[in-house]
Protein backbone atom coordinates (compact mmCIF):
# COMPACT_ATOMS: atom_id res chain seq x y z
CA UNK A 1 0.00 0.00 0.00
CA UNK A 2 1.36 3.44 -1.28
CA UNK A 3 1.96 5.50 1.81
CA UNK A 4 -0.25 8.25 2.64
CA UNK A 5 0.11 11.60 0.88
CA UNK A 6 -0.70 15.08 2.83
CA UNK A 7 -4.19 16.67 1.76
CA UNK A 8 -4.48 19.14 -0.91
CA UNK A 9 -4.59 22.75 0.20
CA UNK A 10 -7.14 24.50 -2.09
CA UNK A 11 -6.70 28.02 -2.11
CA UNK A 12 -10.06 30.07 -3.26
CA UNK A 13 -9.48 33.51 -4.37
CA UNK A 14 -12.13 36.24 -5.40
CA UNK A 15 -10.82 38.76 -7.58
CA UNK A 16 -11.55 42.65 -5.71
CA UNK A 17 -13.98 42.90 -8.68
CA UNK A 18 -15.35 40.19 -8.24
CA UNK A 19 -15.13 39.46 -12.01
CA UNK A 20 -13.54 35.94 -11.80
CA UNK A 21 -13.32 32.86 -9.30
CA UNK A 22 -10.21 31.62 -8.63
CA UNK A 23 -8.82 28.62 -7.01
CA UNK A 24 -5.49 27.31 -6.59
CA UNK A 25 -4.43 23.48 -5.63
CA UNK A 26 -1.37 21.61 -5.25
CA UNK A 27 -1.21 18.08 -6.75
CA UNK A 28 0.92 15.05 -6.19
CA UNK A 29 1.86 14.26 -9.42
CA UNK A 30 3.80 15.81 -12.77
CA UNK A 31 2.72 18.23 -15.18
CA UNK A 32 1.70 16.09 -18.13
CA UNK A 33 -0.12 13.61 -15.65
CA UNK A 34 -2.11 16.37 -14.14
CA UNK A 35 -2.71 18.07 -17.22
CA UNK A 36 -3.87 14.39 -18.43
CA UNK A 37 -5.81 13.74 -15.58
CA UNK A 38 -8.17 16.94 -15.90
CA UNK A 39 -8.25 16.45 -19.55
CA UNK A 40 -8.40 12.76 -21.06
CA UNK A 41 -9.25 11.20 -17.82
CA UNK A 42 -12.08 14.06 -16.39
CA UNK A 43 -14.55 11.20 -16.30
CA UNK A 44 -12.68 9.52 -13.61
CA UNK A 45 -12.90 12.35 -11.34
CA UNK A 46 -15.62 14.26 -12.00
CA UNK A 47 -18.55 13.69 -9.47
CA UNK A 48 -21.55 12.45 -11.16
CA UNK A 49 -23.81 14.84 -9.20
CA UNK A 50 -22.44 17.76 -11.18
CA UNK A 51 -24.17 16.91 -14.29
CA UNK A 52 -26.89 18.31 -16.42
CA UNK A 53 -28.51 14.43 -16.40
CA UNK A 54 -28.47 13.78 -12.95
CA UNK A 55 -28.02 10.53 -14.49
CA UNK A 56 -25.23 8.71 -12.07
CA UNK A 57 -23.95 6.74 -14.87
CA UNK A 58 -23.06 9.94 -16.89
CA UNK A 59 -20.15 9.87 -19.08
CA UNK A 60 -17.70 13.14 -18.92
CA UNK A 61 -16.06 13.80 -22.22
CA UNK A 62 -13.43 16.27 -22.89
CA UNK A 63 -12.07 16.50 -26.47
CA UNK A 64 -8.86 17.31 -26.81
CA UNK A 65 -8.21 19.90 -29.39
CA UNK A 66 -9.56 23.88 -29.89
CA UNK A 67 -12.68 23.41 -31.06
CA UNK A 68 -13.47 20.05 -28.91
CA UNK A 69 -16.46 19.97 -26.86
CA UNK A 70 -16.87 19.48 -22.90
CA UNK A 71 -20.18 17.29 -22.44
CA UNK A 72 -21.89 14.75 -20.36
CA UNK A 73 -23.37 11.48 -21.93
CA UNK A 74 -26.20 10.25 -19.63
CA UNK A 75 -27.07 6.34 -19.91
CA UNK A 76 -29.70 6.82 -22.68
CA UNK A 77 -27.47 8.16 -25.03
CA UNK A 78 -28.63 11.86 -24.68
CA UNK A 79 -25.62 14.34 -24.44
CA UNK A 80 -25.34 17.55 -22.34
CA UNK A 81 -23.24 20.05 -23.86
CA UNK A 82 -20.97 22.06 -21.34
CA UNK A 83 -18.29 23.78 -23.25
CA UNK A 84 -15.86 24.46 -25.81
CA UNK A 85 -11.86 23.97 -25.52
CA UNK A 86 -10.48 27.26 -26.93
CA UNK A 87 -6.92 27.15 -25.84
CA UNK A 88 -4.99 23.83 -25.82
CA UNK A 89 -1.32 23.82 -24.86
CA UNK A 90 -0.10 20.64 -23.44
CA UNK A 91 0.86 20.20 -20.33
CA UNK A 92 0.64 24.18 -19.18
CA UNK A 93 -2.72 25.40 -20.77
CA UNK A 94 -6.58 24.73 -20.98
CA UNK A 95 -8.94 27.16 -21.71
CA UNK A 96 -12.77 27.13 -22.42
CA UNK A 97 -15.80 28.25 -22.76
CA UNK A 98 -18.19 26.99 -20.17
CA UNK A 99 -22.09 27.22 -21.09
CA UNK A 100 -23.80 26.18 -17.87
CA UNK A 101 -24.78 29.07 -15.32
CA UNK A 102 -25.36 30.89 -19.27
CA UNK A 103 -25.54 29.48 -22.55
CA UNK A 104 -23.46 29.12 -25.86
CA UNK A 105 -24.45 32.56 -27.11
CA UNK A 106 -23.26 34.17 -23.60
CA UNK A 107 -20.40 31.59 -22.27
CA UNK A 108 -18.18 32.13 -19.07
CA UNK A 109 -14.56 31.29 -19.19
CA UNK A 110 -12.64 29.09 -17.28
CA UNK A 111 -8.70 29.28 -18.17
CA UNK A 112 -6.57 26.46 -16.09
CA UNK A 113 -2.79 26.60 -15.46
CA UNK A 114 -0.30 23.77 -14.55
CA UNK A 115 3.09 24.69 -13.16
CA UNK A 116 5.24 22.16 -12.28
CA UNK A 117 6.76 22.74 -8.51
CA UNK A 118 8.82 20.07 -8.58
CA UNK A 119 8.71 16.25 -10.56
CA UNK A 120 5.96 14.73 -9.03
CA UNK A 121 4.52 18.15 -7.71
CA UNK A 122 1.81 20.43 -10.01
CA UNK A 123 0.19 23.38 -8.88
CA UNK A 124 -3.09 23.93 -10.98
CA UNK A 125 -4.70 27.42 -11.27
CA UNK A 126 -8.31 27.86 -12.41
CA UNK A 127 -9.92 31.16 -13.47
CA UNK A 128 -13.29 31.21 -14.07
CA UNK A 129 -14.59 34.56 -15.50
CA UNK A 130 -17.73 36.14 -16.34
CA UNK A 131 -19.11 39.22 -16.05
CA UNK A 132 -18.16 40.87 -19.04
CA UNK A 133 -18.79 37.86 -20.69
CA UNK A 134 -22.39 36.62 -18.61
CA UNK A 135 -22.80 39.83 -17.78
CA UNK A 136 -26.26 39.96 -14.97
CA UNK A 137 -25.65 36.65 -15.01
CA UNK A 138 -22.85 36.24 -13.58
CA UNK A 139 -24.05 37.25 -9.40
CA UNK A 140 -25.83 34.29 -9.82
CA UNK A 141 -23.86 31.73 -11.26
CA UNK A 142 -20.69 32.55 -9.47
CA UNK A 143 -21.36 31.57 -6.06
CA UNK A 144 -22.30 27.95 -7.72
CA UNK A 145 -18.85 28.40 -9.49
CA UNK A 146 -16.87 29.07 -6.60
CA UNK A 147 -19.09 26.30 -4.62
CA UNK A 148 -18.42 23.29 -7.34
CA UNK A 149 -14.47 23.63 -7.49
CA UNK A 150 -14.75 23.00 -3.50
CA UNK A 151 -16.25 19.41 -4.79
CA UNK A 152 -14.64 19.44 -8.09
CA UNK A 153 -10.47 20.09 -6.92
CA UNK A 154 -10.10 17.64 -4.21
CA UNK A 155 -11.81 14.78 -6.35
CA UNK A 156 -9.52 15.81 -9.50
CA UNK A 157 -6.27 15.78 -6.41
CA UNK A 158 -7.09 12.34 -5.20
CA UNK A 159 -7.37 10.85 -9.39
CA UNK A 160 -4.08 12.76 -9.78
CA UNK A 161 -2.57 10.64 -6.41
CA UNK A 162 -3.99 7.27 -8.32
CA UNK A 163 -6.43 7.80 -4.78
CA UNK A 164 -9.52 6.93 -6.90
Amino acid sequence: MPPSLPEPKIMAFESPDTASVQRVITVHCAIATAFRVWTEQIDIWWPKNHSRSGDPNTVVVLEGRVGGRLYERDSAGREYHWGEIVAWEPPQRLVYHWYLGSSPEQPSLVVITFHAEAPTRTRVEVVHRGPELIGERWPIASPIFHAAYGHLLPAFAAACAGQL
